[in-house]
């Protein structure tokens, strides 16, 4: 259930940035690395391993995964700031690039900032976090997570990363969205699998799945409630939600019908979690019903109305590219 899970995921961040549901997006991200760090470790690991061969097929299908859909959305957002500049110039990090470099970062999604998220202007704001994933999926496919012992020091570097900033840089931002920030939940997803080889799991029922996640939005609801010394394990609870959530996703037997709409459903996630500022533009210039004037973030009457219009856009994104591309990328993977 991993692609149920990716979407639920992606909505929480929809929440965050246009319905200012504040924590439940930041650990979702987060999340998201975790998962990230496992199923790459996984898909390296189980189905292109380390050759260079391995390594080009793997690559031709990230590039697949990632740039596609990311350029046809990034052009949608440029004619819609061409469209309607008032309504694009609420959200402040959105415009259309100046610089070389500039278009090269919201051409690659390599924002070059150790804090991606503050690279001024993008296109799509949420794909900041893509600088971060892209890092280190190229660190995994190189073999950072390759043994045990390998993947066991990076974990202890990242934890070690993590001190550091107590340390010496005691910002919030640089342990969720700075690029070393991520290395830590990527180091545990990896190590998670080295736990799933040595002990799985044989029974694993929903329930107790559906708990985590209940966990997992309680924990975020209440972080803003607690004193901030005490806020940082809430954190760090995340993360340990998360792992063991995916630990119980992996061995949760589903039958064939719902692996498919497991997997139709996981297709919406990165549509989703890159088009929803742009959906917002687009809501706001079309239909305007629970709209602040002052920025791109929405009432919650709007939400019905919103999320209706994301879905119809991640729907014909679906149907019309990313479907074409998965065939291409199955085709690709069969190459190995």
């Amino acid at each position: 259930m991993f692609g149920i899970l990716r979407t639920l995921l992606a909505l929480n961040v929809v929440l965050l940035h246009i319905f200012n549901v504040y924590t439940i997006g930041n650990y979702s991200v987060s999340f998201f690395f975790l998962l990230s760090g496992f199923l790459m470790t996984l898909i390296i690991q189980q189905t292109y391993g380390y050759s260079f061969k391995g390594f080009k097929i793997f690559w031709a299908n990230r590039f697949l995964r990632l740039y596609p859909i990311y350029w046809v959305f990034a052009a949608f957002t440029i004619i819609l700031i061409m469209l309607f500049p008032a309504i694009s110039a609420r959200e402040s990090l959105i415009g259309i690039p100046n610089s070389t470099i500039e278009w090269l970062a919201n051409i690659t999604m390599i924002f070059p900032k150790i804090v991606p998220h503050r690279f001024n202007p993008i296109l799509l704001p949420a794909a900041w976090a893509l600088t971060n994933e892209i890092l280190f999926y190229f660190l995994i496919s190189i073999g950072i997570s390759k043994t045990p012992k390998r993947t066991i020091l990076w974990l202890i570097l990242s934890i070690g990363y993590y001190i550091g900033t107590y340390l010496y840089y005691d910002l919030e931002t640089y342990r969720y969205s700075a690029i070393f920030a991520s290395s830590l939940p990527f180091a545990l997803g990896a190590s998670l699998y080295w736990l799933i080889k040595i002990k799985p799991l044989s029974n694993v029922h929903i329930g107790y799945i559906a708990l985590l996640y209940i966990g997992f939005l309680l924990n975020a609801h209440f972080k803003s409630l607690l004193t901030p010394t005490v806020s940082e394990f809430s954190i760090y609870l995340n993360m340990l939600i998360a792992f063991f959530m995916v630990y119980m996703l992996f061995h949760l037997k589903l039958s064939k019908k719902w692996k498919k709409w497991d997997y139709y459903i996981g297709m919406y996630s990165y549509p989703i979690y890159l088009s929803h500022f742009l959906v917002a533009i687009l809501y706001v210039a079309l239909i305007g019903y629970g709209v602040n004037k002052s920025n791109l973030k929405l009432n919650f009457i709007a939400l019905p109305l919103y999320i209706i219009l994301l879905f119809i856009i991640c729907f014909l994104v679906v149907q019309f590219i990313d479907k074409r591309i998965d065939n291409l990328k199955k085709r690709i993977k069969k190459t190995l």
